[in-house]
């Protein structure tokens, strides 16, 4: 090991060339990844309304719409401004009420429910749907053409939250990551004995965030909005660690060498534990990839990907810095005033017993503010409010009195009495106030032959036909629950293969897929983190310890927003368990592996853990500064509440499991010393009395 390190500082110069190329490889990749805006398109394919929905997207171009309400205008206006949208390209169609008639026809004539769908007072409405997903960029420059035609009419745009929701990001990335930086940077500043070796971490680390973003670009993965937010701020979070471990080594070393010398020592005596640290934080990110849930492998691949990329750069770039400007290090270095952690051990220590009480008593809080934490599973409800497309969408709901749409798409039996019959049963259903379907429309028309061939292509293709029904309940009403149930009911009776969808179906087969994945994330991250703990402390006692005191920080972390907002959206609770069990349980790691060394010298459980407790605190503390800065800004930067909520939890969760860790987990080590003499392989032992 040695030699290894002695050459990677021996070639420095060599490794920065190659850091740089790499950057700049990196910087490209992060400008061209892919980043997926729709949290729903991460459903598992094998859904009901996943399929329903695949087939209302490639038969009838009804899955990407935008729907325009036009305030004021005349029958004839709107159609010259739709004749105008139509020759848009990535417009695959407008659909608006001359689809199934001749305008000259006076309305008086037509269906009441078809005009109602279309017309208001002083308001028309028609829909368009584009040929290209909401994510490509087609369908961006088509919206934005969209734009433009209806820029001499009073109008509202709905639909096209995905697009303005990606504008929000951008124009917010850069502020995420100026906010990271300088908070990161003072937290160091703060905590680290030199005003340059922060800003080589922040260097070395944001390199390896670069690397990780940009690889996603090569290896052609498309990235969800919120791994690249989360990631940006959690890889510093997560691996300052690495840094701290390599620098203080390094300058006990140098005590006794040479700076190239020192460096090499350094880097192979911090190797294991550095890889570790590591180990434990990759499993617990991995088990996100464990949902049903898509986003949980892309967050959970890229944030271990980030990690592992991330010792690599601490292992090589780092080094290279710090001895490139050993000079500038050594000159503008100060004093750092850390609290002395040495009383409290001793104190801990001492009332061990009554301390092990408290911390299986803080379980009953715990356990029931996590009971009451409210979860909402309306993504739409976390974009910011004054968004023109939520602002469209309200305006849509109070004009033409339906919050939202569903539909239910069958088979084509070549029995149009079938499709009646559903069309009936579904308008049926509490809560529905307009339907849509070919038999519908048609006996509205005089006389039939009116019917223009579009018309029934508009509704029978590929073996396929649909009946879209408007509902006035909107999707947190818990009305909404039950209008699904029937209209899946009323699907379970047509004679052919049938499927329930729109996009509050969608949002329910979420809340439903979300709340298996919670258990198994957290089950598996729990597993695999202890699993690694009995490995590397070859007890079956330990895991449990420090598995305990970890998850006891995560129960109070969610329960405390169930009493500060009442409800947070469902991703920041189904991520957060995995998130912080693996970025903090090294803090337990810490603290017990200094424990472990204290109590073999001088076999005293109160000296060792004051001395432990001493020694051990400071790196934590700066360890959970770090992740606190890293976040926090995030959470009064962003107005996505998906974003503002998850970074609260990994903010909170830092302070959290600090406090767990030095208050709480040192009386379970002192009173477990009996039990951690049988139950491990060699743990120190103390001389009876």
């Amino acid at each position: 090991m040695i030699r290894v390190t002695r050459f990677i500082v021996d070639k420095r110069r060599a490794v920065l060339a190659l850091a740089g190329l790499l950057f700049v490889l990196g910087v490209y990749g992060v400008f061209n990844a892919r980043i997926n805006y729709d949290m729903l398109s991460y459903l598992p394919d094998d859904l009901n309304s996943v399929q329903g929905f695949e087939i209302l997207n490639d038969d009838f171009a009804l899955g990407n719409t935008a729907q325009v309400m036009v305030v004021g205008a005349s029958d004839r206006d709107v159609r010259r401004v739709i004749e105008r949208v139509e020759t848009i390209e990535g417009i695959e169609q407008v659909g608006w009420i001359d689809d199934f008639g001749d305008l000259a026809v006076p309305r008086e004539f037509w269906d009441g429910d078809l005009v109602d769908r279309y017309f208001s007072e002083g308001a028309t409405f028609f829909q368009v749907s584009f040929t290209a997903s909401a994510n490509d960029p087609l369908t961006r420059s088509a919206v934005e053409e969209l734009r433009e035609v209806l820029a001499e009419e009073e109008h509202h745009i709905a639909g096209t939250q995905q697009l303005e929701l990606e504008d929000v990001i951008n124009a917010d990335r850069n502020r995420f990551a100026v906010a990271a930086l300088v908070l990161v940077s003072v937290a160091l500043f703060l905590t680290v004995p030199s005003v340059i070796v922060p800003v080589l971490f922040v260097a070395t680390i944001g390199i390896a965030v670069v690397y990780n973003l940009g690889l996603s670009f090569y290896l052609g993965h498309e990235m969800s909005y919120l791994t690249g937010v989360i990631v940006l701020a959690l890889q510093f979070a997560v691996t300052m660690d690495y840094a701290l471990f390599l620098y203080h080594r390094y300058e006990q070393e140098r005590r006794r060498a040479d700076n190239e010398t020192a460096m090499a020592a350094a880097m192979a005596a911090t190797f294991r534990s550095i890889m570790a640290a590591a180990l434990t934080t990759t499993a617990g990110f991995l088990a996100l990839a464990t949902m049903r849930l898509g986003f949980g492998a892309d967050m959970g691949f890229t944030l271990a990907r980030g990690v592992i990329i991330t010792v690599i750069a601490v292992l090589t770039v780092l080094p290279a810095l710090l001895l490139a400007f050993d000079p500038l290090v050594r000159r503008y270095a100060h004093r750092v005033r850390l609290p002395d952690f040495h009383r409290l051990g001793g104190w801990v220590a001492r009332h061990a017993g009554v301390l092990t009480l408290v911390f299986v008593l803080a379980f009953i809080p715990a356990i029931w503010g996590y009971s009451q934490l409210e979860l909402s599973y309306d993504l739409d409800g976390a974009l910011p409010d004054d968004l023109p497309a939520m602002v469209a969408s309200r305006k849509l709901a109070d004009e033409f009195d339906r919050a939202q749409s569903f539909f239910v798409v069958a088979a084509d039996t070549g029995r149009v009495a079938d499709l009646d019959l559903l069309t009936r049963e579904v308008a049926g259903v509490d809560g529905v106030t307009q339907v849509i379907s070919f038999t519908e429309v048609v006996p509205s028309l005089i006389p039939g032959e009116f019917l223009p061939e579009e018309a029934r292509e508009g509704f029978f293709k590929s073996g396929h036909t649909y009946v879209g029904a408007d509902v006035v309940f909107g999707f947190e009403d818990e009305r909404t629950e039950r209008v699904i149930e029937d209209l899946r009911e009323v699907a379970q009776e047509y004679p052919g293969p049938s499927y329930v969808t729109g996009q509050s179906v969608l949002f329910s087969d979420l809340e439903e897929t979300s709340k298996g994945d919670v258990g198994r994330v957290n089950l598996v991250s729990i597993v695999a983190v202890a699993v690694i703990i009995a490995v590397a402390f070859r007890s079956l006692v330990l895991p449990v310890l420090l598995l305990a005191s970890i998850e006891l920080a995560i129960l109070f972390n969610q329960g405390i927003s169930a009493f500060a907002t009442g409800d947070i959206i469902f991703i920041a609770t189904l991520a957060i368990g995995a998130i912080q069990l693996g970025a903090t349980v090294d803090y337990a790691v810490i603290l017990t592996t200094r424990y472990e060394e204290e109590l073999g010298l001088v076999r005293d459980r109160e000296a060792a853990m004051r001395e432990a407790l001493g020694g051990a605190a400071p790196s934590i503390l700066v360890s959970a500064a770090t992740m606190f800065a890293a976040t926090i800004g995030l959470v009064f930067l962003s107005s996505v509440s998906i974003i503002s909520d998850l970074t609260l939890l990994i903010a909170r969760g830092a302070i959290i499991s600090f406090f767990s860790v030095v208050i709480l987990l040192p009386p379970l080590l002192v009173v477990a010393q009996p039990v951690l003499e049988r139950a491990s392989i060699g743990w120190p032992r103390l001389p009876r009395k």
